[in-house]
């Protein structure tokens, strides 16, 4: 069932959806009489391609996401568990162990330690399930705490779960009656965020990892193009979108 929530999601993500028209276009002007509608669909990939790829559509799906919170302020908090949800890496023992991360792990790594060095108390939860390599997320992430100071005595790791929703319910039920720092990537925090509080845990907001930063500068034209980082960027955006629906249709959120 995850795998195929999982197939049919990256489905809908602009790219792979935009080659399925593109794909049905050319069946229908090739191998059918339908030649307006093929020229209409093939039409609608390349526009869909081009707008998810441009940077103001890109900032714009991703922005009213990441400004959803402000930045976590240690000063104004007192946390007693810090929870950094996992994401993605490959353990390939050609590379150095300290590039192991995404550029998405990582972030979100790093702003755990901040908050880790700031609460020294606190405990640090480590999320990320394996997927495709020896290693979980979770255990790469905890490996790059370590060698920045965080003694291993003080992490917990959730290794298990293969989603946001199962991971908050594992999680909520070890840290229950604790408040939590919860660090995620900004787009991804407030569907993270309401799957945790959907379990009653007391979250509060850390978000890292940003894409939709404004210059306060004027931007040269050739800025305005479409790029593949953008197209990433919309993508992501889409991804919360959608899981932002599927939790409410399911049930999963409050809010």
């Amino acid at each position: 069932m995850f795998e195929l929530k999982k197939w049919l999601g990256q489905l809908l993500m602009p790219l792979p959806f935009s080659l399925s028209l593109l794909l049905l276009a050319l069946l229908l002007l090739w191998f059918t009489r339908f030649q307006k509608s093929g020229k209409l669909l093939a039409t609608l990939s390349l526009v869909i391609i081009t707008l998810m790829g441009m940077r103001p559509v890109s900032y714009e799906l991703a922005r009213s996401l990441e400004q959803t919170y402000p930045p976590f302020e240690v000063s104004q908090q007192d946390i007693e568990a810090i929870v950094v949800l996992g994401n993605g890496h490959v353990s390939d023992p050609a590379v150095p162990e300290r590039a192991w991360q995404n550029n998405i792990a990582l972030a979100r790594t790093l702003e755990g330690v901040r908050l880790a060095q700031a609460y020294p108390e606190a405990e640090l939860v480590f999320s990320g399930y394996v997927s495709g390599d020896p290693l979980s997320n979770a255990e790469v992430n905890a490996r790059m705490a370590t060698s920045l100071g965080i003694p291993r005595s003080r992490m917990t790791l959730f290794e298990n779960n293969k989603d946001t929703h199962d991971e908050a319910v594992s999680i909520s039920a070890h840290l229950k009656g604790k408040r939590v720092a919860l660090v995620s990537s900004a787009t991804h925090l407030p569907r993270a965020m309401a799957l945790y509080r959907g379990q009653g845990l007391d979250a509060v907001p850390a978000p890292t990892d940003y894409t939709a930063k404004q210059s306060q500068e004027p931007q040269p034209l050739y800025s305005y193009l479409p790029k593949g980082r953008y197209l990433m960027y919309s993508e992501a955006a889409i991804h919360e979108w959608i899981g932002v629906w599927w939790a409410r249709l399911r049930g999963q959120v409050n809010e």
